[in-house]
């Protein structure tokens, strides 16, 4: 990977470690959000010239993802974020009283809320895979949670303040083998390491655009199994969406992925989640991105355990992370050091990132959260940790 390159297309003025929540994108990404706009400017957005002009990138950008995460075209929505696309899911599931669902204890608060509303509003069951130190979630115990009335299992690939890889493929294999819905949230890790739909064997994913993909606010995805998505509901009655029986007063929705449409799309967005897809296959792939990710944070795991005041959170093998690391400060409070750090050039957060599992299984208040990409440097993290050796 050419980082001299990858640092020039992210003119970034300080040190920016904070991919979990929002990355930088470089600025090719940038130039084709933009696109949009010019277009718009030069023909106007609704002209035959510009539609057909939108409706090609659009389904460039299908395309593009589809190909990311190996799966069809027709399998992918480009939506908002990735937290929509759950909500998507939860509320189109056909619900029976009496069914329960399995999530991870460990999830962060999109992988949650989704599900406790449906299952408040269906009378349904929440069933908690137990997660156990260091922050791994126990597959066996959550296979003997699944039963005759189990709907769906739902879990978290990377909770967002720790940043450890769960076994994705390994829930897979289970869900299949009993014949379950499985739906996992990449927001974390799309982007960071490869993902394969068919391996995993997931019926859903979803994920944001903003994050590790370094794609623009306001973009996501989801992506439904072809055999699933006439199961799923309709999700908002629109132009795109379906169709208007004028005469009959009905409404239906269409019997194929554009069902989950919503009116009026972020098209400055999708032109440049397109480009970041395009982005990862010019600097190299996903695969020299995960190598790179995980020099720096076995980089930056040996840094940090050089500082005895500090306390790395979760597994002590750095291979089980990806991008991102939690830790503690002995006698600081996360937002402490969280504040001391961004006051000092540094971009990065630090309290309970909405997992109030991981805080509860390690008793702690939340993590000091240092999340890397890939166009980070070893001489940033040096920084990072003269600041740190200097506050403690």
């Amino acid at each position: 990977m050419d980082i001299k390159k990858v640092r020039e297309d992210t003119p970034c003025e300080n040190i920016y470690f904070n991919h979990a929540s929002t990355s930088i994108p470089p600025i090719p990404v940038i130039e084709a959000s933009q696109d949009y706009y010019r277009m718009v400017m030069r023909y106007g957005a609704t002209s035959k010239k510009a539609e057909e002009l939108t409706a090609i990138r659009y389904n460039g950008a299908k395309q593009k993802m589809a190909k990311f995460i190996n799966a069809d075209q027709e399998e992918i929505m480009l939506l908002p974020n990735g937290t929509v696309g759950i909500h998507i899911v939860a509320q189109g599931m056909q619900w029976k009283k009496g069914q329960n669902i399995i999530l991870d204890s460990m999830s962060f608060i999109s992988n949650t809320a989704p599900w406790i509303q449906v299952a408040k509003s269906y009378g349904l069951e929440i069933r908690w895979i137990p997660s156990k130190v260091p922050g791994i979630l126990d597959i066996h115990k959550m296979e003997n949670l699944i039963d005759k009335n189990t709907a769906l299992i739902s879990v978290t690939h990377v909770a967002n303040s720790l940043g450890v890889l769960q076994d994705i493929e390994k829930i897979g294999k289970i869900a299949n083998k009993y014949q379950i819905p499985y739906c996992v949230d990449a927001a974390g890790s799309l982007g960071a390491v490869s993902l394969d739909v068919k391996k995993i064997k997931c019926d859903f994913l979803t994920a944001s655009g903003r994050k590790y993909l370094r794609g623009p606010s306001g973009t996501g995805i989801l992506y439904v199994k072809k055999e699933k998505i006439v199961e799923l509901n309709g999700w908002v009655p629109a132009w795109n969406s379906g169709v208007w029986d004028y005469n009959e007063s009905n409404f239906s929705f269409y019997e194929n992925i554009q069902r989950f449409n919503y009116g009026e799309k972020n098209y400055p967005g999708i032109f440049g989640i397109a480009r970041a897809v395009e982005y990862i296959d010019e600097i190299g792939g996903i695969l020299e991105i995960e190598n790179r990710v995980f020099e720096l944070m076995e980089y930056l795991f040996n840094k940090l355990k050089e500082i005895k005041e500090i306390e790395i959170i979760g597994p002590q093998d750095v291979f089980c992370r990806r991008g991102t690391m939690g830790f503690i400060v002995k006698g600081k409070k996360c937002g402490e050091i969280a504040e001391y750090l961004n006051h000092n050039g540094i971009g990065m957060m630090g309290h309970h990132f909405f997992c109030p599992g991981v805080c509860q299984i390690f008793e702690i208040e939340g993590t000091v959260r240092i999340s890397l990409h890939y166009w980070n440097t070893e001489d940033e993290i040096d920084q990072l940790i003269t600041l740190l050796s200097q506050i403690v």
